[in-house]
């Protein structure tokens, strides 16, 4: 029997401060897209506590201001992605970014 190996995942309060506003704009649209955009963002942790390397590494069009080859992105929602790093057993979402706005606050 195979075991698997959880990772503590831990977002960052920069991230979280991402995420909220992406909500909050989105919920100015539509209060269902709002909910939707943040119950995937819910998968998606669970999804790298359990495998965070199935997650590529992010490159330098992802987050020109991030060192290269640290941190890994995951996309949910057609639009949105995460970033996070790998320390020991845990994965530190660093940032949380609408692909239409670029990379800005990173």
């Amino acid at each position: 029997m195979q075991s698997t190996k959880q990772y503590e995942v831990r977002v960052t309060e920069p991230a979280e401060n991402m995420l909220l506003e992406h909500a909050e704009f989105l919920a100015q649209v539509s209060l269902n897209a709002a909910d939707r955009m943040l119950s995937k963002f819910d998968l998606i942790l669970a999804r790298i506590a359990d495998n965070p390397f199935q997650f590529p590494m992010a490159d330098e069009l992802d987050a020109p201001s991030l060192p290269p080859k640290l941190y890994r992105k995951c996309l949910f929602e057609e639009r949105y992605k995460a970033l996070f790093r790998l320390e020991e057993n845990e994965a530190h979402v660093v940032a949380v970014i609408d692909s239409r706005m670029g990379n800005k606050g990173i």
